[in-house]
């Protein structure tokens, strides 16, 4: 009885390590390219006692998507989806600018979507950070990683709190993984 019980111990962490092996040996890395989007959007700025300002706006775009083939044969484009949550926290007498994100991409006519997240910081023109994938459906089930990025957004005031966002971002090599 106790060699059994051993043995069915040692297949079952046998069988455990394995299939956390394969898991891990089939995830597939995805170098999408160069992606940039123009964005415009609606929000509203908050003055803040210390002459800083908050800031809370949505914001939609076009992914425009190059993807890379290698030198010698043409890049394919194609464009998905951008919509983001956006909190933007800045001080103008410090030069100073915090912003996070929370984006859906919605690629291939909705069969693929991808939600990620993103946080920078920086002065008040380009902010430089890192966008994370955080869950997927469709053909980005299971979708993760971080890659490079760097956006620019400018808010207009329209009346009382109420405002106006423009701007662009990038990712000049987005890559994810997927499972």
């Amino acid at each position: 009885m106790r060699i059994m019980c051993r043995f069915i111990g040692v297949l079952a962490l046998t069988m455990m390590t394995w299939t956390g092996t394969a898991t891990l040996c089939s995830a597939k890395t995805v170098e999408v390219g160069d992606v940039s989007t123009s964005w415009i959007g609606t929000g509203e700025i908050h003055d803040l006692p210390d002459e800083g300002q908050v800031i809370h706006a949505t914001v939609k775009g076009a992914l425009i998507v190059r993807h890379f083939k290698g030198e010698n044969e043409n890049k394919h484009v194609h464009t998905a989806e951008l919509m983001c949550s956006i909190r933007v926290t800045m001080n103008i007498k410090q030069n100073q600018r915090g912003q996070i994100g929370l984006c859906t991409v919605f690629a291939h006519a909705g069969k693929d979507v991808g939600y990620g997240q993103w946080k920078c910081d920086g002065g008040m023109n380009e902010c430089e950070g890192e966008f994370t994938w955080t869950h997927g459906t469709g053909g980005w089930a299971g979708i993760s990683g971080t890659t490079p990025m760097f956006n620019r957004i400018i808010f207009e005031k329209i009346e009382g709190e109420r405002a106006r966002a423009v701007g662009y971002a990038s990712w000049p090599n987005l890559t994810y993984t997927l499972p």
